[in-house]
């Protein structure tokens, strides 16, 4: 009955008001947050969902500073040190990108240069954050979410649940590249599926967050031009299951040879050390860690071709056919990109983006309550995943955010998740 009454009162028409959206918000932020997903098909609540984004972002717990564990630890000191200098420093900053000595990477370092001009609390340069990424979070999930309203069903809304889950907004702790993989999801999207070539420049936006998507822009442009020529990509994507190892001493000389950052950059992601350090890590992690690394993959590789072999006339809309013929060229340049430690494992969650896009689209295809094998079979590599993820972003979510009272993790200290949760 209670259950009722408080599904009833988050779902109501009260809630669709701005004025009482905000009065919510002011007595219980995590509560309005709630009451904006069940009612996120109204525009008001999608600000507000985008709002509490922002204020998640401004609340970030990165423990205590001055530690070198996390990105975000790293931005929040280089964030302090920045309040530091003078503003003649901020040509420095823009002049010198492309150097050797600095970062390609220009977006980051101009957010933090810029709002360290008014206050050195790392809580508003996350908040930035969350609000760069939070826009193209919530516009890329819209994509879905618009089209699951005009057929909801099960099957659909769990993968749709999955794409939300993929790179939610604790992702934020490593700011540049997943913030960099949203806006180039969106931009690449609306190229691909709508076949609207003005979002290549939101794409190659991408590559001033993190220089590594502009290789991932060179396959969109090859796509743009090349059209869907599965005839084309479909044997290189079968080569690369087999010849990037063969490769990789060529791909390392041609990334030498282009000198400056671009060398600097792929010593840093490819030298043995690294290579290494990740080796070591994987050994000391456990069974579900290891497990989550490639069930995923596989899970979403077999799900689209299954789709595409069994049920091929359910997607031979124009939409589906686009993102099926550049999820085979996106997937190649995966496979070949995985002789870069780090870099190729990155590029693969891009490609669990636009698989589990590919899936949904043939999943809303069948509304209603039950489930299908295609499903069935998935929810535990996706359950997975979503529950390795949230533990390792337990340790920057501020527990505080989840209780009543608007800006209280403000003036406490930061307890995180993990601290709450696993003591």
């Amino acid at each position: 009955m209670y259950k009722n009454l408080s599904y009833q009162f988050v779902s109501s028409s009260f809630l669709l008001n701005t004025r009482n959206y905000l009065i919510l918000f002011v007595i219980w932020p995590f509560a309005a947050f709630v009451s904006a997903l069940v009612n996120y098909k109204e525009k008001v609540a999608r600000r507000v969902a985008y709002i509490y984004l922002i204020y998640y972002g401004f609340t970030f717990a990165i423990g205590e500073l001055g530690g070198e564990g996390s990105d975000s630890e790293r931005y929040a000191m280089r964030f302090i040190e920045n309040a530091r200098r003078p503003f003649s420093d901020f040509f420095n900053i823009v002049g010198g990108m492309y150097s050797s000595d600095t970062s390609v990477d220009i977006v980051e370092p101009l957010i933090s240069f810029v709002v360290s001009r008014f206050t050195s609390y790392h809580g508003a340069l996350f908040a930035v954050y969350a609000a760069l990424f939070g826009f193209f979070y919530l516009k890329s999930i819209n994509f879905l979410h618009d089209s699951y309203q005009k057929n909801p069903g099960w099957n659909a809304m769990i993968h749709l649940a999955f794409f939300v889950f993929i790179l939610p907004i604790t992702s934020i702790n490593g700011f540049r590249m997943w913030t960099a993989a949203w806006i180039y999801f969106y931009g690449a999207y609306q190229v691909v599926v709508n076949r609207d070539l003005r979002f290549i420049v939101v794409a190659v936006f991408a590559s001033l967050v993190h220089f590594s998507f502009l290789t991932a822009n060179l396959v969109l442009i090859v796509y743009a031009l090349a059209g869907n020529k599965n005839y084309i990509y479909l044997p290189i994507t079968l080569a690369s299951f087999v010849l990037p190892d063969l490769l990789a001493p060529t791909i390392e000389s041609v990334s030498y040879s282009m000198g400056g950052s671009f060398a600097d950059r792929y010593e840093g992601y490819s030298n043995t050390e690294y290579g290494e350090a990740i080796q070591e890590s994987m050994q000391q992690a456990t069974w579900f860690m290891k497990l989550n690394a490639n069930l995923l993959y596989y899970y979403l590789l077999t799900a689209v071709a299954i789709v595409q072999l069994k049920h091929r006339k359910m997607m031979e809309g124009r939409d589906q056919r686009n993102l099926f013929s550049f999820l085979l060229l996106f997937l190649s340049f995966v496979n070949f990109g995985s002789v870069v430690p780090s870099l190729g494992g990155r590029f693969q969650i891009l490609f669990y983006m636009f698989a589990t896009a590919y899936l949904f689209m043939y999943q809303v295809q069948m509304p209603g309550r039950k489930i299908n094998p295609l499903t069935l079979v998935g929810i535990f590599p996706m359950l997975l995943y979503v529950a390795v993820n949230f533990r390792m972003a337990s340790d920057s979510i501020n527990a505080w955010i989840l209780t009543p009272g608007l800006g209280i993790p403000l003036f406490v200290p930061a307890v995180s998740l993990a601290e709450a949760l696993f003591g």
